[in-house]
């Protein structure tokens, strides 16, 4: 059996793979080494997956995560699983790796992640390549959820947000501007704080202020990321995540008018990661 994982900044999904048949899928949290330690990748393994599971069944372990670009933070990880299977082959890869497996198999195109993050790369059919740095919510992540919920808050926040969104607002978010602040600077997971609010602007994105928000988001996403590609306009752009899922029409309208080439959009990459586990 195998084991794939897709762990992002807020969850990670865990499938058992048995000769190509889905066995069980777990949930955990995120385990994204920008943001959690290896104590807690221990408490996570140990209290909510291991149980679930019979590690000595397990021959392998293919991680893909957020935050796993560097070394350090691959071999953390690695080792933190060990402790449970220490018989398993594990192998750490970075998340857009996944991403553009899920969508491409083996063939070419730019992949890009929509989630409470984002990401891209040129993927040739084997490996990926990257012209922009994931630099995270404080830099970047245009298009990602972290992006439009800094930018609701900033609209809230600066009094430009119109007075019928700002009432729904204030109504189902009670917060005190310390409350805000003691969020983004004080609290764990700003990022997380940030992507939570597409809950509210999710089923009101038909109003003309969210949604030249969202649109101008996506914008900047493709000017900042997919636009750096030598020939993007040639090549199909791919999509996966819950951001570029739920707001698929007004990501589809920003691509187009920049000319780009638009093909699948995912919410999840783990459907597609099975398909390429299993064929390969």
């Amino acid at each position: 059996m195998i084991l794939i994982a897709d762990s992002g900044s807020t969850k990670t999904q865990w499938t058992l793979l048995n000769k190509g048949n889905v066995m069980d899928n777990i949930m955990t949290a995120g385990m994204n080494p920008y943001f959690i330690g290896v104590d807690s990748v221990v408490k996570i393994l140990k209290e909510d997956l291991v149980p679930k599971l019979d590690t000595s069944q397990i021959k392998e372990i293919h991680f893909y995560g957020s935050g796993c670009s560097t070394e350090k933070n691959n071999t953390m990880l690695a080792e933190s699983m060990r402790k449970f299977f220490p018989d398993t082959l594990v192998f750490i890869y970075h998340d857009i790796l996944g991403a553009a497996r899920a969508l491409f198999g083996k063939e070419k195109g730019i992949a890009c992640i929509l989630g409470t993050g984002c990401n891209s790369c040129y993927y040739d059919g084997e490996e990926v390549y990257s012209k922009v740095p994931s630099v995270g919510y404080l830099f970047g992540d245009e298009g990602a959820g972290s992006n439009l919920g800094k930018r609701l808050m900033e609209s809230y926040l600066k009094d430009r947000m119109p007075q019928d969104l700002r009432k729904d607002f204030e109504k189902t978010y009670p917060m005190t501007l310390e409350d805000i602040l003691n969020a983004l600077y004080n609290k764990p997971f700003p990022n997380r704080f940030l992507a939570s609010f597409s809950e509210f602007i999710a089923p009101r994105k038909d109003h003309p202020f969210l949604n030249k928000m969202i649109s101008d988001s996506f914008d900047s996403f493709f000017v900042e990321q997919v636009m750096k590609y030598d020939g993007y306009d040639k090549m199909t752009v791919s999509f996966i995540g819950s951001i570029a899922w739920i707001y698929k029409d007004i990501l589809l309208e920003s691509a187009a008018s920049f000319g780009i080439h638009t093909g699948l959009i995912l919410k999840s990459p783990m459907e597609g990661l099975v398909r390429y586990h299993t064929r390969s």
